[in-house]
């Protein structure tokens, strides 16, 4: 019996190829292609997993996000369980001194992996206000943001550029704002009195920059080659005209830059705005003590409103497991950025989450719901994925409309 299995094994041996008997009398070689049959088999099995079963697919519920941290020429990128940019700072003990500036705003929450900070220093810039000089350190970036951080009023119509010079303090190449500050005048328009300013060298400019249309019957006074200084009175009138005016706010307009420094769904504020007014000058008719119709004469704005500007970021940077998850639920590419936002948000990516509120699933829903859809749905995220984008799709039309509503809601 024992020899007949040694024959066995002789034969077999003999009918294997000349590598494999190699092999076999090497000890590491046998290793090494044990090894190799093992790498093969499984990533055939890997492979066969992906195309065959993608529901199988899962990620991994984390307390912590990953964060790139930017901050004092580093770059850092840590796990963090930390709920928004201020707690973050505050751990890493990094410290904003006067003038400082994070961006996300220290309130603003970390939900996303590889979510983008960044610590912006203050630096000097000198200010030049009409011939008058002032130094501040600050880390802000448009004219208007600098001089707000030095406390200095700026109305809507005075203007600030940005100006390189030759050295700040203690030397080196820096920065210069300088302002061109507007003249308050008093403007009355067929007798009513309207305070306003204004950078207009004449009249003529200044009736030019108000909108302001002279009528057949309308006079003004001064002329309008007239020089226009501070405090000055000027006058628009029209005889027998009985006028009413109705002051209006004007919002300020908002400017949305885009940011590759920031994370998709994050933002920041680089310059505050402020509202202005503006005049509506009517001319009406009275009958029998009472107004049956008006016509609109003028619209001066009187107070100039200035923009506020968001920077809006656009970096998207989802780890390979959930692109995977939402490669296999169909996802397009396009919309990742929006399904990771919003279940980022709604459940960490947890796939068995359960919310105080009874909400269940990446996207949050009933139970029913979502076990009628997919019964073993606490391990199935792919699935889960298909049923929340037919949810996105049919009420907010595509998975763009579901986090435009998220972004005003924080719920969908």
């Amino acid at each position: 019996m024992i020899r007949r299995a040694r024959a066995l094994k002789r034969r077999s041996y003999l009918a294997s190829p000349p590598g494999a008997r190699k092999l076999h009398r090497h000890p590491v070689g046998l290793s090494i292609l044990v090894f190799a049959a093992l790498v093969l088999v499984s990533g055939g099995l890997l492979y066969i997993g992906l195309r065959k079963s993608p529901e199988r697919l899962a990620v991994t519920p984390n307390d912590n996000f990953i964060v790139i941290l930017h901050a004092d020429g580093a770059e850092r990128t840590l796990p963090t369980d930390a709920e928004t940019v201020g707690e973050l700072l505050q751990r890493l003990d990094i410290r904003l001194q006067r003038g400082d500036t994070v961006e996300p705003a220290a309130n603003a929450t970390i939900a996303t992996d590889n979510f983008l900070v960044n610590v912006y220093r203050s630096v000097p810039v000198a200010i030049n206000d009409d011939g008058r000089e002032r130094v501040v350190h600050t880390a802000a970036v448009t004219p208007r943001s600098i001089v707000a951080a030095s406390g200095t009023t700026l109305y809507g119509e005075d203007e600030a550029r940005i100006e390189l010079v030759g050295e700040v303090m203690s030397g080196g190449l820096g920065r210069q704002v300088v302002i061109e500050r507007s003249k308050p005048i008093l403007l009355t328009l067929y007798g009513q009195a309207l305070q306003t300013r204004t950078r207009a060298l004449t009249v003529q400019d200044l009736l030019r920059e108000k909108s302001i249309t002279l009528k057949p019957d309308d006079t003004v006074k001064p002329a309008a080659d007239t020089p226009v200084t501070a405090d000055m009175q000027i006058s628009v009138v029209r005889n027998g005209v009985q006028v009413i005016t109705v002051t209006e706010d004007i919002a300020a307009p908002v400017k949305t830059v885009v940011d590759a420094s920031l994370s998709f769904g994050s933002q920041a504020v680089r310059q505050e705005g402020s509202p202005g007014k503006k005049v509506q000058t009517y001319e009406i008719n009275v009958q029998g003590g009472e107004e049956v119709s008006r016509r609109l004469l003028q619209s001066v704005v009187t107070v100039q409103p200035v923009e506020r500007i968001v920077a809006k970021g656009n970096t998207v940077n989802i780890p390979a497991d959930k692109q995977s998850v939402m490669a296999a639920a169909g996802i397009s590419p396009g919309d990742y950025a929006y399904v990771d936002y919003i279940f980022s948000r709604e459940s960490r990516w947890n796939a068995a989450a359960v919310s105080p509120n009874g909400y269940y699933g990446l996207g949050q829903t009933s139970l029913a719901r979502l076990s009628a859809a997919c019964p073993n749905w606490q391990s199935d995220p792919v699935c889960q994925t298909r049923l929340f984008t037919s949810y996105a799709t049919g009420r907010y039309g595509s998975w763009e409309g579901a986090y435009n509503f998220w972004l005003s809601r924080h719920w969908w």
